[in-house]
């Protein structure tokens, strides 16, 4: 962007208002329920049930060893009729009788039952007990009459809970197990480490104080690390299924089973080989401008640590800002085939060294690195948490430069996990790090950068379909985390190769063949990658592939005297997404964590190979999902994210919201939604663009507070603490009547769209609703969007609100609402205007008429 048109992004600070928020309407969504005979399927499950009574009432009277102690408590599953739901909120009890813990199905011939399992006390039995009892008895029916008196219907009492049970049995340790389909339950006699996931109780101290007597008289492994959630304690324990089983069993707080999770080699990279190596390498040192302040913005590197000497990084990189998890370990870079750490690091300051290089112009760099050494290669150590091990990372170089602002990165992650998108406990800890304590000094939010992980491809044919099946790496699907797939324009190969028959494989602009993508995610999570960053590309004969220098980055090695190596993938992509959003950081010194984000993605677009030289308006619905899932919202562009330009201006408000509200010990309930009149260029839109067409782009950016578990993410069970969405006026809609469509958007909690957009020619729509950043845009004419400045950000369901017993409905939550106006008429001038009465409205607010 030439110098003439960078102008400063406009904040506003007025322009506001707080509007009362509720759903009048209330969908109800009716499941289908079996027909039963009722006085044979009641007395088939009352039976059961009291099987299950007189077993726990054998087990409470068992003499336990003498350092064992139990609570009343027995794990039972409910098992569905094939092809019926479960009601699945009616098996959650507050006052702790009885707990649902997880949710899982089984499909087989296309048939599908859902499996729930519940922890029950011994009141807990006794009211499913007194349910059945009831569902039994004639004389509590629900008896409809029509308009003569006759008799149409009658319903059970207790039918919606009950019909579409099919069985219910104790539990196994078995049905604790909530990992993959392809990770199969260990071996019952093997020892083997567990991530062990508790439920958070009343008296939680107590109660895992308990639980680690239980397992240290057994005999089992503990690990001292451990991560906690609003709900969940996770712990690593290495026992067999046995020795657990006869532990963990006799408490009441066991909530799930996962598998530990280990992370992957790296791939190792060819090194560069030029002759000029040290000319360039004296070259570009004498071209840097180091512009770094006494407390610069730093880009913490959770990695495989950097070796700081080489005379590229250590102007950057002092000693003091290299840190370790393992003192043995040492801080410096030992990864082989150049390092990987390092090779992060320059791509991270410089960019890609290739175009640093070949570039004449001098470079000023005003950002700084860290690095925290999290892995070391040939090291076999005890499994950890990764979640924990990762907060240990953040938090060490933050209390030790508490006066740095940070963008940490990190391209280490685990093929082998991110089921269809759910979250583990390592991208739910990421994601707590990330929303940390928005009015803590100690723990303030942040921008996290992870990378969405590689896909190997090896055959000609592999690309694309192999990365449209390979599913986003753990931790990539952390909601509040920017994460980053990579895509290429590297497609120039030597004469050599092309007189061998090689070409690019990868076509200029599209995806990278190392990307991976969420195409196969379940429908509820997050569209991942984010962003797309150049990753580098793979040369192809026709038959098989291989890794060309000339199609890669080009970075530092661990090695001084080889000073070079070719670098790259989805590890390199994330390296400069972390670069970029670090020089917006420095830009914007004032901005939250949450509006870096938010301009970053704001500012991405598509390619014309991603879009297949198509337009994106014109796509069908599956068309535009599969572009979000494979390549996030495109390439981010810096200079729309760091400038406006006059015929492209950006407006940026950052603004708190009390999304639920709860009085005494009433339900919660929705509280407000902010209505914002923005400063637009009405005139220039009405009479100048009248019939052009302006592109009016959205985005909200919020972080989510993380509630983990396996009880089906839906209805009161949200992963996440709540959400926000957006929605403008319509064209000619009066004020008030788009008031009464804010207010009157249905909750529906199994549907995606909560909101009338009829009329309103989002491009995206509700495919936007995943994750916790929302974007999306509208091309009209100026006369359209002249009158279109009016944009509500209003709330939507979480488990602040559905979780009244965590005592978070009342919690106050930060956004950043980010809105572009852009023609292609570069002599009209749509800035001033606008940047002329937030001027104004910076000395005298303007009210709002609402």
């Amino acid at each position: 962007m030439p110098e003439s048109v960078q102008l400063p992004h406009l904040q506003i600070n007025g322009y506001k208002t707080d509007e009362p928020y509720r759903y009048p309407r209330l969908v109800n969504i009716q499941s289908r329920l079996v027909e039963r005979d009722r006085a044979a399927h009641g007395a088939r499950i009352l039976n059961q049930l009291n099987n299950i009574k007189a077993r726990f009432e054998e087990l409470q009277a068992v003499q336990l060893p003498q350092n064992v102690e139990r609570d009343e408590a027995i794990y039972v599953e409910f098992v569905s009729e094939w092809s019926y739901p479960l009601k699945f909120e009616s098996l959650y009890d507050s006052r702790e009788n009885y707990q649902l813990l997880k949710i899982s199905n089984e499909v087989i011939e296309n048939q599908e039952r859902y499996r729930v399992l519940v922890m029950l006390k011994k009141g807990g039995i006794s009211h499913f007990i007194k349910a059945v009892e009831k569902y039994l008895d004639e004389s509590r029916d629900r008896i409809k009459i029509d308009e003569n008196g006759n008799e149409t219907r009658r319903t059970p009492s207790n039918n919606a809970l009950l019909a579409n049970v099919e069985l219910i049995q104790l539990a196994s340790l078995e049905a604790f197990w909530s990992d993959a389909p392809e990770k199969p339950f260990p071996n019952v006699e093997q020892e083997v480490w567990w991530e062990v996931w508790f439920r958070k109780t009343s008296n939680d101290d107590e109660k895992m104080l308990k639980v680690l007597n239980n397992l240290n008289s057994i005999g089992a492994q503990i690990t001292n690390s451990d991560i906690i959630f609003p709900e969940h304690t996770i712990r690593l324990i290495k026992a067999s299924a046995i020795q657990l089983s006869r532990s963990l069993m006799l408490l009441d707080n066991l909530s799930e089973l996962r598998s530990p999770q280990e992370l992957p080699e790296f791939i190792t990279d060819e090194e560069i080989t030029t002759q000029d190596k040290e000319t360039w390498l004296q070259d570009l040192i004498n071209r840097t401008d180091n512009r770094i302040s006494e407390t610069p913005v730093v880009i913490c590197l959770v990695d495989t640590g950097v070796n700081n000497r080489h005379p590229l990084l250590s102007p950057f990189l002092p000693d003091d800002r290299l840190f370790t998890l393992k003192d043995g370990w040492g801080k410096y870079d030992s990864w082989s085939g150049g390092g990987h750490g390092t090779g992060m690091a320059s791509l991270a300051v410089y960019g890609d060294l290739t175009e640093a290089l070949a570039s004449p112009e001098r470079i000023q760099i005003f950002h700084g690195l860290e690095s925290f050494k999290l892995i070391q290669r040939d090291v076999i150590n005890e499994p950890e948490l990764y979640g924990s091990i990762t907060k240990s990372a953040c938090y060490t170089p933050a209390s030790s430069n508490p006066q740095n602002p940070r963008v940490y990165c990190m391209a280490i992650c685990d093929p082998d996990f991110a089921f269809k998108g759910r979250p583990s406990s390592w991208s739910a800890a990421i994601d707590k790090i990330i929303v940390g304590e928005p009015n803590n000094q100690l723990d303030p939010p942040q921008i996290f950068v992870v990378s969405g992980g590689n896909v190997h491809i090896e055959g000609h044919n592999e690309y694309p379909s192999k990365n449209e099946i390979e599913s986003i790496h753990d931790p990539g699907q952390s909601y509040n985390a920017i994460t980053v797939g990579s895509y290429t324009r590297k497609e120039r190969l030597s004469a050599e190769e092309q007189n061998n028959g090689f070409s690019a494989l990868a076509p200029y602009g599209a995806m990278s063949p190392s990307s991976s993508t969420s195409l196969f995610w379940d429908s509820q999570w997050p569209n991942k990658p984010d962003v797309v960053m150049e990753g580098g590309n793979r040369a192809t004969n026709g038959t098989f592939t291989f890794l060309s220098n000339n199609l890669r980055l080009l970075s530092t090695h661990n090695n001084g005297a080889k000073i070079f190596q070719s670098f790259g993938d989805t590890s390199g992509a994330a390296a400069l997404a972390s670069k970029m959003a670090a020089e917006i950081m420095t830009k914007y010194p004032n901005l939250w964590p949450e509006t870096i984000r938010g301009l970053m993605i704001h500012s991405a677009d598509w390619t014309s190979a991603m879009l297949g030289n198509g337009r994106v308006e014109q796509f069908t619905e599956p068309r535009k999902r599969a572009l979000l899932r494979t390549v996030g919202y495109g390439v981010p562009v810096l200079s729309k994210a760091l400038y406006s330009a006059s015929n492209s201006l950006t407006i940026i408000a950052e603004r708190e919201i009390q999304p639920f509200l709860q009085n005494n010990n009433n339900d919660p309930k929705y509280n407000e939604y902010h209505l914002f009149k923005l400063p637009w260029p009405v005139e220039v839109l009405r009479d100048v663009l009248y019939t052009n067409d302006v592109k009016l782009t959205v985005t909200l950016s919020y972080y989510i507070e993380p509630n983990p578990g396996n009880r089906r993410y839906s209805n009161s069970f949200q992963y996440h603490s709540h959400a926000l969405d957006f929605i403008a006026i319509k064209p000619n809609e009066s004020l008030d009547i788009f008031k009464r469509r804010i207010s009157s958007a249905s909750e529906q909690e199994e549907m995606e769209e909560s909101i009338d957009t009829s009329g309103e020619p989002w491009v995206l729509k509700r495919l936007r609703n995943k994750g916790s950043i929302k974007k999306d845009f509208i091309v009209m004419s100026g006369a359209d969007l002249s009158t279109r400045n009016i944009i509500a950000v209003f709330p939507k369901n979480g488990w602040y609100k559905t979780r009244k017993k965590l005592g978070k409905a009342n919690t106050k939550v930060r956004y950043s609402l980010i809105v572009s106006l852009e023609t292609p008429r570069t002599e009209v001038d749509i800035y001033t205007p606008v940047q002329t009465q937030i001027s104004i409205e910076n000395i005298v607010e303007i009210p709002i008429n609402v």
